[in-house]
């Protein structure tokens, strides 16, 4: 759907601590950037995330004109958890820890805030299979 996502950090290196482990958790690599930013991609699907240093502090106000949040999309409830557990060892705020949400069947999701405010999701829709004894 998208080609890639770029978005203006207040500080790029802790925006950084947090966006590495959850997206290489979700199988993007980062790749090498010729300015004082950093991106990762998605290998054989075209698809970026990019930070770039913005030029003043300032932290994303979700309640006004612009981005609500972003979501991710995880292949299964356990790349949910782990992106969690990620955020919250990067010291992420949660919003909202892995739960079933009742925007649709199976829409399993965890929500937190980048050291700027964004907010990101990690979601899947795939319902667990059955366990095994």
């Amino acid at each position: 759907m998208l080609d890639h996502l770029r978005l203006t950090v207040a500080d790029v290196a802790a925006a950084r601590r947090l966006y590495d482990p959850v997206l290489r958790s979700l199988g993007f690599v980062q790749v090498e950037r010729e300015d004082d930013g950093v991106a990762w991609g998605k290998p054989g699907a075209d698809q970026w995330i990019i930070l770039t240093p913005a030029s003043r502090d300032g932290r994303h106000d979700a309640t006004a004109p612009g981005l609500h949040h972003i979501a991710f999309a995880a292949p299964d409830r356990a790349a949910v958890d782990r992106a969690h557990e990620l955020a919250v060892a990067a010291g992420a705020e949660i919003l909202d820890p892995p739960q079933l949400f009742d925007y649709e069947p199976n829409y399993y999701a965890t929500f937190f805030r980048d050291p700027n405010g964004f907010k990101l999701e990690v979601v899947t829709r795939i319902q667990p299979g059955p366990a095994t004894p």
